[in-house]
């Protein structure tokens, strides 16, 4: 407004200077003059200097009402003309979350605001249903800064909690039958989401659904939502007849096995698609031979948190596949060595009382009935990219290490994210190639390291 009363002022000493306001519009005004080119000219010059200071007056007062009055305020009143932004919001029509939200409700959204996020955000909403209630989040749409701006879900009501995803990206839009993203779920009856952004690029951020002790994915339109009869406050999905999946969302038999022509689907016993003699595959929809390779997701038992992974390693040996190692989010229920059976399709954790510390972007590689394990990060407060080289023996199901002996003028790096084979040469010597991979003092190398086994 200070601003407003200076132009005011300035128009004043104009009006002054030039005799009064101007002429009304269509009205007639005598005019003589002898010689006054210079003076009239003097006059247009005053009055465009009026007209003009009149223009920046009426344009800083319109300036100065805040947006409320022609648009409503996102999460917030308007008051006096300006947006008094709610606990949390912020901008001018209290359209960017900034701070901290409670949400007690069954079921709501939250979002960052209707435009693209701030750059230095920071926003963080507490869920809270009851105690070891299930509460399940819905990323309706989600697009950040990939790996700057970032979304954390913890399983709880701190950041002590277990830390159970976080997303950086973009996301499309859900449509039925083509998610991106499953269901975030947590069983603490709590949830702690925290987005931060930083001082660059933005996008337009997220919408997300969340819901507590409901069914997931509302039974994805093939069953119904029925109330736990051993635990009254949960509720599961009654899948359809040719429906299973904790959401009803996998079909027993795709496109109905092709029937009759290709196959028919056998709901008893294993419940899956019985081909034709000419027909293959999970779906009987591939000729017998066929060059098209499938895949086909095995009825897996039991499942447990501890086996969720990246940057592990697997190899096969007889009906078992050995994974060891990898990346998690929290290492409480963590185990290093797992193994899969390709019949029974049961997944066994293996008890070991002294071994390596957890890592991830190692290798592995099967020789006979041990399996050498080179390099990696191990996962400490440090961080440290490591070249330590450990044997688990299979039948004995131990480990132990060696210290490779490094020939004069060799050296021998350690790395993570490289790739190891293990070949026979001709002089019968059997060596292990650890191939290129990342060092934090070389960087990324393409150095061929040889161990002799």
């Amino acid at each position: 407004m200070c601003f407003v009363a200076k132009m005011l002022d300035l128009l004043g000493k104009v009006l002054r200077r030039i005799g009064g306001p101007p002429v009304i519009l269509g009205a007639w005004r005598p005019f003589s003059c002898s010689s006054c080119c210079f003076s009239t000219f003097m006059d247009i010059n005053n009055w465009l200097l009026f007209y003009g200071i009149l223009y920046l007056v009426l344009y800083a007062q319109v300036s100065q009402s805040k947006t409320c009055e022609r648009t409503s305020c996102f999460s917030g009143r308007c008051v006096n003309s300006s947006c008094l932004c709610d606990q949390g919001w912020v901008g001018d029509q209290c359209q960017h979350c900034q701070g901290r939200f409670k949400l007690t409700e069954s079921s709501g959204y939250l979002t960052d605001g209707p435009i693209n996020y701030k750059y230095k955000t920071k926003c963080t909403w507490l869920i809270e249903g009851y105690p070891n209630s299930v509460l399940r989040l819905r990323f309706n749409h989600f697009a950040t800064e990939c790996s700057w701006d970032h979304m954390y879900v913890y399983d709880g009501d701190s950041i002590y909690a277990p830390l159970i995803a976080v997303f950086s990206g973009l996301i499309v839009p859900e449509v039925r039958g083509n998610e991106t993203v499953p269901e975030v779920v947590t069983t603490s009856g709590y949830a702690l989401l925290h987005f931060f952004s930083d001082a660059a690029y933005n996008l337009t951020g997220f919408n997300i659904f969340y819901s507590i002790n409901s069914c997931p994915n509302n039974c994805s339109g093939h069953g119904k939502c029925t109330t736990s009869s051993s635990i009254p406050s949960q509720v599961y999905c009654e899948c359809d007849k040719y429906w299973k999946g904790e959401a009803c969302d996998i079909p027993y038999c795709k496109a109905n096995c092709g029937s009759p022509d290709h196959g028919y689907c056998d709901l008893t016993g294993e419940k899956l698609c019985v081909c034709n003699d000419s027909w293959q595959g999970p779906d009987c929809s591939l000729n017998v031979p066929s060059m098209e390779s499938y895949w086909i997701l095995p009825n897996v038992k039991p499942f447990s948190p501890s086996v969720s992974r990246a940057s592990h390693k697997a190899v096969l040996h007889g009906k078992l596949m050995w994974v060891i190692g990898g990346y998690a989010f929290n290492y409480s229920t963590f185990q290093m060595v797992l193994n899969y059976n390709l019949e029974s399709s049961i997944w066994n954790v293996v008890p070991i009382l002294k071994g390596p510390l957890q890592r991830y972007g190692h290798t592995i590689a099967l020789y006979q009935d041990d399996i050498y394990m080179y390099g990696g990060k191990i996962e400490t407060n440090t961080g440290n990219v490591t070249d330590e080289l450990w044997i688990f023996n299979i039948p004995s199901q131990t480990w132990s290490t060696r210290i490779p002996a490094v020939l004069v003028h060799g050296q021998q790096y350690a790395v993570e994210g490289h790739s190891a084979h293990i070949v026979e040469l001709d002089s019968r010597d059997v060596i292990m190639l650890v191939i290129f991979g990342y060092s934090v003092i070389y960087g990324y190398t393409s150095s061929i390291q040889e161990y002799y086994i």
